[in-house]
């Protein structure tokens, strides 16, 4: 597919634009009144053939891209791949923004794998527990951001901000546009003795270099991880076990590729062929049954189910196999399926491939209440060039406005002589007319009495407006007559009238009828004598009689009220 053109709308869009090692994934979000809408969803898959230069490629498909978008409509969001991201779950005893980001230096200094001093650092917070916040604590090398800034830059984009893979991905899952979820102090067990069970479903995005692992308690992100496995492991078996080459290997990849959950029937080459990429399969689930383990050390996590979504997730039974091998649910789902706003046609192709770019796209809509991962920060943070440009436009403006402000402070000051006499005569003349208009002397002559004296002669109009518009009101003992005159007659149904309610236009109706088709019948007769020819059923209150059946309706009627107006 192919974006389409802008054509000057003012809807702003959001572009996330997952660059992974065999393809570009792009998924456009756009702005609505009710919120936003995934529009588009673009795959352009990338030359992965020895020696082709494939960074080349990538810089002439993103700058045709940006000339089709207008940049001051358009946020770009892009990711570090996770593997060049350290993300760990820390604790902190306040949930200040500020103050957890002052602290995120000293926290991850053990804990990394590269010097602080050059690392970009930011925190998601999960849940605010009491007084404190469990988050996730990131870390990313500079280098790797100012080399994604500069292929933006190089691809005529303006990034609007640069997440992680795993980040962007949980978007997917979560609700990314609500603030954190809080819970109670001890609902969180830091002693390790008391730890409770968390019931944790792990999602996998397997694709063609890597597979990301997020961890999610409910739907909320606790973990994520980045195995070094991919369709690109299973291609090269495949690749080694028949001889052929690479290339030739992803294509058998991409149209043909299976597990044999029971191998009865099979031919002599399927089973060869299911066998190649299962060995090489379970090289993954070897790696994702340490990371299980590792999850349950440090979370006391109960995987109840596995997610899997990416490329490679499309091998025929895939799930089944992992399984059996992980003795876990192991299914199939689609990202596009979690997101109720989509204006195209979902296939399963994009619905497995999407993930990462549709999470991406909404990190760029994200509110202050639950902000983006973004390590756009310290010497990488985007210039503000608002306010130079609003002094360029408006700046003379401005120098005229500040002339016309003094001016307007002196003939203030001019005024208030002028204002003291004129108050002095006002109150001589308010004085004459009171006596004068409204009869009124002595103390009564002041502003106050003359207030007063308007506000009665005004309720006194209003009160006989009002009398004048019920004189003609029909009576609740008219309406009675006129629910009367339309109810069938005797021969038709049996009716027994316990209750009766008239209030102003709504009149409600209680008793009994012989059966459900005498009440059908009775409602219908009361549509007659409704203003709007609506009559509802409600839940009658009667107690419930033998042979009887209950009925409650409402509806409104005309009492003949003429609208005063004031």
């Amino acid at each position: 597919l192919r974006p389409k053109p802008v054509h000057g709308g003012i809807a702003l869009k959001s572009l996330g634009i997952d660059i992974g090692s065999s393809s570009i994934k792009i998924v456009e979000v756009q702005s609505t009144s009710k919120g936003f809408q995934v529009t588009q969803c673009m795959e352009h898959p990338l030359g992965i053939a020895p020696g082709h230069d494939q960074e080349l490629e990538i810089l002439e498909y993103l700058r045709d891209f940006a000339s089709l978008y207008d940049p001051a409509q358009t946020r770009f969001v892009f990711a570090l791949p996770q593997s060049r991201v350290a993300v760990r779950n820390k604790f902190f005893p306040f949930s200040d923004r500020l103050k957890i980001a002052k602290s995120l230096a000293f926290e991850l200094e053990e804990d990394l794998p590269f010097s602080s001093d050059n690392a970009i650092f930011d925190a998601k917070i999960i849940r605010t527990v009491g007084a404190g916040a469990e988050t996730l604590a990131c870390a990313a090398p500079k280098i790797h951001v100012q080399n994604l800034i500069q292929r933006a830059q190089d691809s005529n984009m303006d990034p609007f901000l640069i997440s992680a893979e795993g980040l962007a991905y949980a978007n997917v899952f979560e609700k990314w546009n609500e603030a954190p979820p809080v819970v109670a102090a001890p609902a969180l067990g830091l002693d390790e003795e008391i730890k409770p069970v968390r019931q944790v479903t792990l999602t996998l995005h397997i694709g063609h270099s890597r597979t990301l692992v997020c961890a999610f308690d409910g739907s909320s992100l606790i973990q994520i991880g980045s195995i070094l496995w991919g369709g690109k492991n299973i291609a090269e078996a495949i690749a080694q076990k028949y001889e052929i080459p690479y290339i030739e290997a992803i294509k058998e990849l991409q149209t043909k590729a299976f597990i044999l959950t029971n191998k009865q029937g099979a031919t002599f080459d399927q089973v060869t062929f299911s066998d190649t990429i299962a060995k090489c399969v379970r090289e993954m689930a070897r790696d994702l049954q340490l990371a299980i383990l590792e999850m349950k050390s440090e979370f006391n996590a109960l995987i109840t189910s596995i997610n899997i979504t990416g490329g490679v997730s499309q091998i025929q039974n895939l799930g089944p196999f992992l399984t059996q091998v992980l003795e876990v649910p192991v299914n199939r789902i689609s990202a596009l399926d979690q997101i109720p706003n989509i204006s195209f046609e979902r296939s399963v192709a994009n619905g497995a491939k999407m993930g990462v770019a549709l999470g991406l796209a909404l990190e760029g809509f994200k509110k202050p209440r639950n902000p983006p991962v973004n390590f756009l920060r310290g010497e990488f943070a985007k210039e503000n060039h608002q306010f130079k440009m609003f002094w360029e436009k408006w700046g003379a403006t401005i120098k005229v406005a500040t002339a016309a402000l003094v001016v307007l402070f002196v003939y203030t000051s001019l005024r208030e002589s002028f204002s003291l006499s004129l108050a002095d005569r006002t109150q001589e003349v308010l004085k004459t007319q009171a006596k004068t208009v409204a009869g009124l002397k002595g103390r009564a002559a002041s502003e106050n009495g003359i207030r007063k004296y308007i506000r009665d002669n005004k309720k006194r109009a209003a009160d006989l407006k009002t009398l004048a518009s019920v004189a003609n009101m029909n009576s609740a003992m008219d309406i009675a007559k006129k629910i009367n005159d339309a109810v069938p007659p005797k021969s038709t149904i049996t009716l027994d009238i316990q209750q009766l309610s008239v209030q102003d236009q709504q009149v409600v109706l209680q008793g009994y009828v012989n059966s459900p088709k005498e009440m059908n019948l009775l409602q219908q007769a009361l549509t007659n004598v409704s203003t709007d020819g609506q009559v509802k059923q409600g839940q009658s209150r009667l107690s419930p009689m033998p042979g009887r059946t209950a009925f409650s309706f409402s509806f409104n009627v005309d009492r003949n009220i003429e609208k005063v107006t004031r």
